[in-house]
């Protein structure tokens, strides 16, 4: 079962700043090592670069993540209000939200990692 997503740091701050805007309550574990639970109960952990490198001396910094993570929100105006905190928090949107025509509210940002972060909404009938 899978139980945790971990998120590698360039900026620890940044990266925290971004996610909390997702309504998530980090733990600081100490030592560059933060955790929060989503609603669903999935963890989400993030660990600065200095943290992974001192775990395992031979990690190098990725160059692109091909993992898309994706946040359900309960309504299509949620999403178009998260995107708006984002944009106003200063991170990148890279695709407005819009209606998909598999029938989601749906948008993309990116992390302060350059993590494509989905978020969507069930769109009613």
């Amino acid at each position: 079962m899978l139980d945790a997503i971990g998120i590698a740091a360039r900026d620890v701050d940044q990266t925290l700043e971004f996610y909390e805007l997702f309504n998530m309550d980090f733990q600081n574990y100490g030592e560059g090592h933060y955790e929060a639970k989503t609603a669903s109960g999935m963890r989400v952990m993030i660990d600065s670069f200095e943290l992974l490198k001192q775990i395992n001396p031979n990690w190098k910094e990725p160059i692109a993540s091909g993992v898309v993570l994706c946040f359900l929100q309960k309504t299509p105006e949620e999403v178009d209000l998260l995107v708006s905190k984002i944009k106003s928090a200063g991170f990148e949107v890279m695709k407005e939200p819009w209606d998909a025509f598999w029938g989601q509210r749906y948008a993309s940002v990116i992390d302060p990692n350059g993590n494509q972060i989905d978020i969507f909404a069930t769109l009613e009938k």
